[in-house]
C-alpha cells in the first residue's frame, strides 16, 4: 500500500513537470514576443485641404501624404471648398477612428465643434497654415505676419513711399487676416499712399473673378497714375490681377507684389514687361512635412520641443528667381 501512494505521488511530480514544460515550449498564451510592439503600430491620419485650387495646397496636400506613408501611417485624405464639407469630413475622419487630424489652410476655428470633439476622443489635432486655437496640438505655419510685412515694405519702396494702392484678400483664411493686417501697419507710416479700393476674391475660382474684379478698378481709375500698386495676399490673384493689369495696357505704370512663391509667378515675373515684381515664398514642402513628423512624435507619446514651429519665407524679385 505504501509502495503504491509513493508511486502515485512520483506520477503526480511527473505530470506536473511535463505541463511546466510544455507551457515553456508554446503551450498556453502566446508568447510576448510575438505580441504587436507599441512602435510598430499603424498609426491613422486624416488631412484636409481647403482646396485645391493654388500652388501651397497642392504641394503641401502631396508633401503631408507622402510623409505620413515615410512614417508608417495609414492616409486618410480629403480636399473640401467650403466650412460646412470640412465639418462633414472631419466627423467622418472620428467615425473611421483616426489617431490624428492635420487641416490646410482656411481658418482651423471655424470648424472648432467637430476638431474638439476629435481632441476629446484622444485624437491629436495638427494645423498646417491654418491658424492655431487652445484644441491644436501643433501648428506649423511661415510666419505670416512677416511676409506680410516684407511684401508691404517691398510696395512700398518699388512706388517710392506715395500712390493709391489696390488690395486684394478673402479674410476667410487666417493666414490672409495676417498679411492683410501687416499691410496696414506698414503703410500708416506713408501719409501719401492710400488704399483707394480692394476686393475679396472667390474660392476656389478665384482667378476669373479676381481678374474680372481688377478689370472694373482698372475702369474706374483708367489713367496712368490712378493705381500705382497692387498688393495681392496671394500669389493667385496677383496673376489675375497682372493679366487685367496688361490687357490694359497699364504694366509699366502698376506695380504687383504677392505672397506664396508660385512656379506660376515666377514665370510671369520673368516676363520683360510684368507688373509683378515681387513674391514672399513660402516652402510648403517643409511647413507639410514638418507638421507631420511632430504629429507623429506626439502620437507615439513623445514630446515635442515648439508647438508652434515657423518655417521662413524668402524675398523673391525678378534678379533671384528660382530656376524653374
Amino acid at each position: 500500500m505504501k509502495k503504491m501512494r509513493k508511486n502515485f505521488l512520483w506520477l503526480i511530480v511527473v505530470i506536473s513537470l511535463i505541463g511546466l514544460l510544455l507551457v515553456g515550449c508554446g503551450g498556453g498564451d502566446k508568447p510576448k514576443e510575438e505580441q504587436p510592439k507599441a512602435e510598430e503600430r499603424v498609426f491613422k491620419v486624416g488631412i484636409n485641404n481647403f482646396g485645391q485650387a493654388n500652388f501651397f495646397a497642392r504641394v503641401g496636400r502631396e508633401a503631408m501624404i507622402e510623409q505620413i506613408e515615410k512614417n508608417g501611417g495609414e492616409v486618410i485624405a480629403t480636399v473640401t471648398a467650403d466650412v460646412p464639407s470640412r465639418l462633414a469630413a472631419i466627423e467622418n475622419m472620428i467615425v473611421q477612428g483616426v489617431d490624428a487630424i492635420i487641416i490646410q489652410e482656411g481658418d482651423i476655428t471655424q470648424v472648432a465643434p467637430a476638431l474638439i470633439e476629435a481632441k476629446e476622443k484622444g485624437i491629436i489635432i495638427g494645423s498646417m497654415d491654418a491658424g492655431d486655437a487652445d484644441f491644436v496640438d501643433v501648428f506649423v505655419e511661415s510666419d505670416n505676419n512677416h511676409l506680410g510685412t516684407a511684401a508691404a515694405e517691398k510696395m512700398v519702396e518699388l512706388i517710392g513711399g506715395k500712390g493709391n494702392i489696390v488690395e486684394i484678400f478673402n479674410d476667410a483664411g487666417s493666414m490672409i487676416r495676417v498679411r492683410r493686417n501687416a499691410m496696414h501697419e506698414v503703410i500708416k507710416a506713408y501719409p501719401e499712399i492710400k488704399i483707394v479700393a480692394g476686393f475679396t476674391y472667390a474660392w476656389p475660382d478665384f482667378f476669373p473673378d479676381g481678374k474680372a474684379k481688377m478689370e472694373a478698378i482698372l475702369q474706374a481709375h483708367p489713367n496712368p497714375g490712378d493705381i500705382a500698386a497692387v498688393y495681392a495676399t496671394f500669389d493667385g490673384v496677383g496673376l489675375a490681377a497682372a493679366q487685367a493689369i496688361r490687357e490694359a495696357g497699364l504694366q509699366d505704370h502698376i506695380v504687383i507684389v504677392g505672397i506664396d512663391g508660385d512656379p506660376e509667378a515666377y514665370k510671369e515675373m520673368a516676363l520683360p514687361d510684368s507688373p509683378f515684381k515681387a513674391t514672399m515664398a513660402q516652402d510648403p514642402d517643409t511647413i507639410a512635412r514638418t507638421v507631420v513628423d511632430n504629429v507623429f512624435e506626439l502620437l507615439k507619446g513623445n514630446e515635442i520641443p515648439e508647438r508652434h514651429i515657423y518655417i521662413p519665407g524668402i524675398l523673391v524679385t525678378k534678379d533671384n528667381i528660382p530656376q524653374q
